[in-house]
């Protein structure tokens, strides 16, 4: 049943993805599908925490983030036009996919983290408004990106791994975390380049 589940996600993301495979650019559709995905997997996450959801709808949630991330390592191996991308691209999916088969263990856990896609809605939204040349919304999704960035990834995660007591959980979320330190240095050097 499981399999089925994940089986039908991963058309859900192929449809998706093809559908928005329109222009000579493979990111676009890559953005595209991404943004939809963080809309979902957030939306599950903040509709779990707050009890409007069952364990079990939000395990159809999961399963859906699932299928994108296998659907979307595919694309990063198929297209030699992103291998740049395709390396921090597996390792982000690897601890994803820990994260998912954690669900069930610690699905409030797993649906407090997952509010981390939320800084991918900007990111996303702040690409797609670059390359239609919109300058003063790129800069207004870049901003929204940061800050979204602190708040949902470097602050949740750093409560999250302080109010963790297991030792394995905690080398988990360690390596996460330390992934959205490393980018969030990465973006404060680079918002301080900006500035000057």
């Amino acid at each position: 049943m499981v399999f089925n589940y994940v089986l039908f996600n991963v058309f859900i993301n192929f449809i998706v993805f093809h559908s928005f495979n329109i222009k000579n650019d493979i990111n676009y559709p890559i953005k595209k599908n991404s943004l939809i995905h963080a809309y979902i997997s957030s939306l599950g996450g903040i509709l779990y925490l707050t009890n409007l959801i069952s364990f079990r709808i939000q395990e159809l949630v999961v399963y859906y983030s699932l299928g994108y991330i296998i659907y979307d390592v595919i694309i990063y191996t198929l297209y030699k036009e992103i291998k740049n991308e395709r390396n921090i691209t597996y390792f982000h999916h690897s601890l994803f996919l820990i994260g998912i088969l954690y669900y069930y263990q610690e699905p409030k856990i797993y649906s407090t983290l997952i509010l981390s896609e939320i800084s991918t809605i900007p990111l996303n939204l702040r690409w797609l408004k670059k390359q239609e040349g919109n300058v003063k919304l790129t800069k207004f999704y870049s901003y929204l990106f940061y800050i979204s960035f602190f708040i949902f990834r470097v602050v949740n995660g750093s409560h999250i791994l302080y109010t963790l007591t297991d030792f394995k959980k905690k080398c988990i979320i360690s390596t996460f975390l330390g992934l959205n330190y490393y980018w969030f240095y990465l973006m404060t050097k680079k918002l301080i380049k900006s500035l000057r």
